[in-house]
């Protein structure tokens, strides 16, 4: 699929019954293509080559992102759910200095002024020119560490991941879509949206407290139904946690199975009896598996090709193959990593160790690496964490974790002077320090230091993550009641 062929399509659903929609306004297909043609002439004419956005869930969202692709300005989606500090940072790295946000607040260096027509952000900017625009997008992560990655992406990669998921997805599976996680997320912002626009869906793009979400990692689950049925919605794209309270609603009766026609579940492991309650609830929840360097998905359980436990088949035009147990995916991918002046492979190692099985279902088994995945979909490496603890008197040792949970648990040894005061102001004094989505929830003390004799310790004195969250498995389920 062409940009020319993405937006030919939004041109033929212009007399489409089909509503775009946020909290505050609805919008027709013709008058979205209106506001998105007006805004893609007034970008071209400020000579605007490389353009930030930090906002909400919204129409403007949805709109300046088009824009910016008619354009064919490089969009750089800043995370609402990273903190000032970070936000600060991947500009300066993005070297962005033209910025849409409807919360931006620093004054240094930067000037605000009023945006067109009809979007209601605040245009910050710094006077001088932005970088040349070298790809339609560049993503970063959830922020695995302070310092991020922005993977450089084409509008080609992109637009093939959206006509991709549309040939294995039956044609009229679904007519309204929910953005429940934010755009500024790239699952959500191509497999959600750009593909609902592909197929004249409905869309409804609601601020994140609108559905329950504060901040990155947490939810009123009430709220959460409420926004669905509000909608009637039939698609939505979930992390596990998300899903977990989906389908407590449809158990609790708050909502009926029958309404949904596709969810998708991603971005974290799925434990199994997760999607063995929605088989019994017959609630279609598929998984699948992405990477923000292949535009998102790459792999997709479908109602005709589906297989729990997987993560599905590959997306049409990827390859899948092992080495020594790792993912590689060879296929489309992105342009490279911002600021990187390696040449991007044409093969690239995922960093998951994973199983395919004769059918083509692949299976991920874990990280090859130590990162950590929330249930939200936060990656957090945990040395991160960490070193912000290094060298505590309260503490001679100190390890994080919560791959798979809600959020991040930090496991120690106290040491003898130490009380239970101390070390909850210490964690405070960390948390102070870090996103919401990487704060530590809660501590256990260790029950006997880690070593080698317990295989809780490497040789060189290295965590044995797999051991030690083995050992306190069912202390940490407590916690999240699990």
């Amino acid at each position: 699929m062409t940009r020319d062929q993405f937006f030919s399509a939004l041109q033929r659903h212009r007399s489409s019954p089909a509503r775009l929609s946020d909290d505050q306004r609805s919008i027709s297909y013709q008058q979205l293509l209106e506001h998105v043609a007006q805004l893609a002439d007034w970008l071209q004419a400020q000579q605007i080559e490389r353009l930030g956005l930090l906002a909400e869930n919204s129409l403007d969202w949805l709109i300046l992102d088009l824009a910016a692709l008619q354009a064919g300005i490089t969009l750089v989606p800043v995370p609402p759910f990273f903190t000032p500090t970070q936000q600060h940072e991947l500009l300066e790295h993005a070297q962005v200095y033209h910025l849409f946000s409807d919360q931006w607040h620093r004054t240094d260096h930067w000037q605000a002024s009023a945006a067109p027509a009809p979007l209601a952000l605040t245009l910050w900017h710094q006077g001088i020119s932005s970088a040349a625009a070298d790809s339609c997008k560049v993503t970063y992560t959830s922020g695995s560490t302070s310092a991020p990655k922005g993977v450089r992406l084409s509008a080609q990669v992109l637009l093939q991941t959206v006509s991709a998921i549309d040939q294995v997805l039956p044609e009229a599976i679904a007519q309204r879509h929910l953005c429940v996680m934010p755009l500024a997320v790239l699952l959500e912002n191509i497999a959600g949206c750009w593909l609902a626009l592909w197929r004249g869906m409905s869309i409804h793009l609601p601020a994140p407290q609108s559905v329950g979400l504060l901040g990155s990692s947490q939810l009123n689950v009430g709220q959460f139904w409420q926004a669905i049925a509000n909608f009637n919605a039939d698609s939505l794209i979930t992390t596990p946690a998300l899903a977990a309270a989906l389908l407590h609603g449809i158990a609790q009766g708050q909502l009926t199975a029958q309404q949904f026609g596709f969810i998708a579940v991603g971005g974290a492991a799925v434990p199994q009896q997760l999607l063995a309650q929605a088989q019994a609830l017959q609630v279609p929840l598929y998984q699948g598996y992405g990477l923000s360097e292949c535009g998102s998905v790459v792999c997709l359980n479908t109602p005709s090709a589906n297989r729990p436990g997987s993560v599905g088949k590959a997306l049409p035009g990827l390859c899948l193959r092992l080495h020594e147990g790792e993912l590689l995916v060879t296929g489309k991918s992105m342009d490279g990593y911002l600021g990187s002046t390696n040449e991007p492979a044409t093969t690239l190692a995922t960093g998951d160790i994973a199983s395919i099985d004769d059918d083509g279902y692949v299976s991920i088994q874990g990280r090859k690496s130590n990162l950590l995945i929330t249930s939200f979909g936060r990656n957090i490496s945990p040395e991160w964490v960490e070193n912000l603890a290094a060298h505590s008197a309260l503490w001679s040792q100190f390890m994080v974790c919560g791959d798979g949970y809600p959020g991040v648990v930090a496991l120690l040894t106290p040491t003898p002077s130490a009380n239970h005061q101390d070390i909850d102001s210490a964690i405070a004094a960390i948390n102070h320090q870090l996103p919401d989505y990487a704060q530590i929830l809660a501590w256990l003390p260790t029950r006997e230091p880690f070593s080698e004799r317990n295989q809780q310790l490497t040789f060189n004195n290295r965590f044995r993550r797999q051991h030690i969250v083995a050992a306190y498995r069912d202390s940490i389920n407590l916690i999240f009641g699990v």
